[in-house]
């Protein structure tokens, strides 16, 4: 009965680690604007970005010069964005990013929020567009001066996604602290419980490693299926997917330490188990030969 009763602790232990990771991470690599900042500042140098945040303000600018009467080519357009972006684009990239990290929590907090857009979470790129507008009048646009103050926004997360988050963040904050004690918990005292406790660290070890590669799983099938279905309309796939991985490196970092935290328990608990059984089999072949009768005498004497 305590047997029963371990596997299944560890089980439900085992099927909460995931969660407690998730919430963990929810509420120190995301919900913590610093935190936030910190993973995605080094983006300010990846190429897919930089394309991403270059195609999206040549755009807007191209558009809002010409309906200003100016014929300006493209390429002219294109060609100063990039510069600003390739000089000056750390320090625009961290406010915009400041500023998608507020409107996202808003979303998340149910907080009011006029400015965010009904489809769904994207990058503000109006402190990208101040600079190119100055550039511009640097390399000789005169009419650059006459362009008005806008907010060019390139899709990140849409609607639905929003809308997934949403459900399950306000549960993971909330419960982050519950998740992160009953998981261990319930592991421990399920291995505590049996008397043979060395196949229940075996079973948590392996379910332990089973639930981190799930979530490995999960975060595999967003990434390479979710993530280019919703890469639509805004930012590149590419691009995105690098912020994905700049926003779950902590995550995939756990589970990484945890599944092999699991295979190094169940696999040490197996060793020692064998040498148990090994010793206990030599005991007791010994024990059998000190009990076997001695050699019967001969009847009949030599001669």
């Amino acid at each position: 009965m305590r047997t029963v009763i371990g596997s299944i602790l560890i089980v439900l232990g085992c099927l909460l680690a995931p969660f407690a990771l998730t919430a963990y991470w929810a509420a120190n690599e995301i919900a913590d604007p610093d935190r936030y900042i910190e993973n995605v500042a080094p983006l300010a140098a990846h190429p897919d970005v930089r394309n991403a945040v270059t195609d999206r303000v040549t755009d807007e600018v191209v558009v809002r010069l010409r309906a200003l009467g100016v014929s300006v080519g493209g390429e002219v357009v294109r060609e100063t964005v990039k510069s600003g972006v390739d000089n000056d684009f750390a320090v625009a990239w961290v406010e915009v990013n400041r500023q998608t990290h507020r409107r996202l929590l808003a979303i998340l907090g149910h907080a009011p929020n006029p400015g965010m857009a009904d489809d769904g979470v994207g990058y503000d790129l109006a402190p990208v567009y101040e600079l190119v507008k100055r550039r511009l009048k640097v390399v000789g646009v005169g009419e650059a001066s006459r362009l008005p103050s806008t907010h060019p926004v390139t899709l990140l997360l849409p609607t639905s996604a929003v809308f997934v988050i949403d459900n399950f963040y306000d549960r993971l904050i909330s419960l982050r602290w519950v998740l992160l004690g009953l998981s261990p918990a319930l592991i421990v005292t399920g291995v505590l419980l049996p008397r043979d406790r060395c196949a229940a660290l075996i079973g948590a070890g392996l379910g332990l490693a089973t639930s981190m590669l799930a979530l490995a799983v999960v975060l595999s099938v967003i990434r390479n299926v979710y993530l280019p279905a919703s890469a639509t309309g805004g930012m590149s796939y590419s691009a995105v997917a690098a912020i994905f991985d700049a926003l779950t490196a902590f995550l995939r970092d756990g589970l990484r330490v945890l599944f092999t935290l699991g295979l190094l328990v169940a696999a040490t608990a197996f060793v020692v188990k064998g040498k148990r059984v090994r010793s206990r089999f030599a005991a007791a072949v010994l024990e059998d030969r000190r009990h076997q009768p001695a050699d019967p005498s001969k009847d009949v004497s030599e001669g």
